[in-house]
């Protein structure tokens, strides 16, 4: 039996919906180092953590949203007809809960452009290692443009058309 208040549930959730988003901060941060050294066991076990959390995050986000219906239908004495949001929650509350629930919204934000900035960084870095390896690859198994890629003369001589023409951008 639930002897907690809609708002204390709704403090609790969002205080492990906290957590939860910095837990992913963190992985996100230990993803970048194996992504560094690539280190591909440690990405195979990252990538399994971030499967789990995401799927702790929607479980939670549902948890919020019934919350918040009910906090709502009780400040109002009506049952929401659409979905409530924290924004209409917050309106309905005494000033004191409203500035704790206000923080703790901040503070997720916060985590929440912090996930996507990392998230970005790390997929910016997995596509420029691929191009590079693609470049590189492609340097060893494709043959030169017929006189190569600067011009068919250097020196006075001919370029081999075996030898690559293309220089990797990360070179």
């Amino acid at each position: 039996m639930n002897t907690k208040t809609p708002f204390e549930d709704l403090v609790e959730d969002l205080g492990v919906n906290m957590k939860l988003s910095q837990e992913i901060v963190d992985i996100l941060q230990e993803e970048n180092k194996a992504l560094r050294v690539m280190a591909t066991q440690d990405l195979l076990r990252i990538s399994k953590q971030k499967e789990n959390l995401l799927i702790k995050v929607h479980y939670l986000d549902q948890n919020l949203q019934e919350t918040s219906n009910e906090l709502q239908s009780s400040g109002t004495g009506q049952s929401p007809q659409t979905p409530a949001s924290l924004a209409k929650v917050i309106a309905h509350l005494p000033s004191e809960q409203a500035s704790v629930i206000k923080q703790y919204c901040r503070s997720i934000k916060e985590l929440r452009l912090e996930i996507q900035t990392q998230n970005l960084i790390n997929k910016r870095f997995t596509h420029d290692t691929l191009t590079c390896l693609n470049e590189a690859i492609s340097l060893i198994t494709k043959p030169a443009p017929q006189g190569g890629a600067y011009g068919t003369i250097h020196r006075g001589k001919q370029y081999n058309a075996n030898q690559p023409s293309l220089i990797s951008k990360e070179v």
